[in-house]
């Protein structure tokens, strides 16, 4: 298999046939050098798209996805992902090989090759490696109430299923869980004795480590998705449901991948009613996370612990990052983490992204910030009893 940088010999490199700005251009459009890097990429990823599918990929790229040093752009009916320029180039292009295999394309969304040579599924684009999927509709914060709990939990369970050979042992690495977890944590470190960081600390010191691994002592080892929740997911016109962003897939406990559902759940913020459907589904499609489901807590317990701290460390970090030292918290653009899949009658204290006032925080990352009191106020126990204060 090629590996990710291996391009096809007779493509145009898509960076090199970008058009040059002059120096007026840049100086017209008062561009940062971080602007006309990501105009570059813009203009080469377009490029790429209109040689994969041509006639399919006109019209300017629109920006779907903008975050840390990732990009992901529609053309037409390509969408292309720049991937973070951190991304270890030999386990990207495992991950991305594993998700082509035709087995796996009931469950997963397959890469788009993007060389003659078979299994090259990335190429360069400036300084990032570049992947290509066929588009297809993802779910917005306003389709929430209408969540295909069954069908993704149905989608995980097959892929929690997957058989696992020695080969893939030797190839596939070991999935990415909690990939913000540390750095949030640390960002914390530097406003030690505010209010909203204590307890999100205390809760961070009831783990068992402070950044668990994948791959746990005394449970299945299967491929999982690593950073599953219902922005991971497209409807495909014409095949239905599947599961993208497989930049974290690998070997791991498939119990992480129920973790963010499990802490919505057992923070309050998901109803009875919706995780019941989505537990009950997996568990009879033969998910291996949960071997008792009279006691799911057993072995949820630790991802929903670990990815409450995480996700209320990341709402406390953005927002006392954002604060001038010393300043009393601002009213306005709370920090707030994705709410993609709550239903409505879940959501505290009336719309998402309401102030909670005196925090700067929305009321769904005040619930987070509330449940890491609770667990390290119970010694980390994560039971929905315990964190709904049931």
């Amino acid at each position: 298999m090629s590996g990710p940088e291996t391009t096809d010999p007779d493509a145009t490199d898509p960076q090199a046939a970008a058009p040059d700005m002059t120096d007026a251009d840049m100086a017209d459009a008062d561009m940062t050098d971080a602007d006309m890097a990501e105009a570059g990429l813009l203009t080469g990823m377009a490029r790429l798209a209109g040689r994969l599918r041509p006639g399919q990929a006109g019209g300017p790229p629109a920006v779907v996805s903008r975050r840390d040093d990732r990009l992901i752009v529609r053309c037409g009916e390509v969408v292309l992902k720049a991937h973070a320029d951190t991304a270890d180039p030999a386990r990207l292009a495992a991950r991305l090989r594993f998700a082509a295999r035709p087995a796996l394309r009931p469950v997963l969304l397959a890469p788009l090759e993007l060389a003659s040579v078979p299994g090259t599924y990335t190429i360069r684009v400036g300084g990032h490696q570049v992947s290509a999927w066929p588009a297809g509709v993802s779910l917005g914060t306003e389709d929430a109430d209408d969540a295909p709990w069954e069908q993704a939990a149905a989608l995980l369970a097959r892929l929690h299923r997957v058989p696992v050979g020695p080969a893939d042992l030797a190839v596939l690495p070991p999935a990415t869980v909690l990939r913000r977890l540390t750095d949030r944590v640390s960002r914390l470190r530097r406003h030690a004795g505010h209010p909203l960081v204590a307890p999100v600390l205390a809760a961070w010191a009831t783990l068992t480590e402070p950044a668990p691994s994948a791959i746990r002592p005394g449970r299945p080892t299967t491929v999982i998705h690593g950073d599953w929740h219902f922005g991971q997911l497209v409807n495909l016109p014409a095949a239905g449901w599947r599961i993208i962003d497989v930049d974290d897939l690998g070997l791991g406990d498939p119990a992480w991948d129920l973790g963010r559902p499990a802490a919505w759940f057992a923070t309050g913020l998901l109803p009875v009613e919706s995780w019941a459907r989505f537990l009950g589904t997996y568990t009879a499609c033969g998910g291996p996370a949960v071997p008792d489901r009279d006691d799911p807590w057993a072995t949820l317990d630790l991802p929903a612990r670990a990815l409450t701290v995480e996700y209320a460390a990341t709402a406390v970090a953005a927002r006392l990052d954002a604060e001038p030292a010393g300043a009393a918290p601002r009213s306005g653009g709370a920090a707030h983490v994705d709410d993609r899949h709550l239903g409505a009658d879940a959501r505290p204290g009336g719309r998402l992204g309401a102030d909670h006032p005196g925090t700067g925080l929305d009321s769904v990352s005040l619930a987070f910030v509330d449940a890491c009191a609770r667990i390290a106020g119970t010694a980390g126990d994560a039971s929905p009893s315990r964190l709904c204060g049931g």
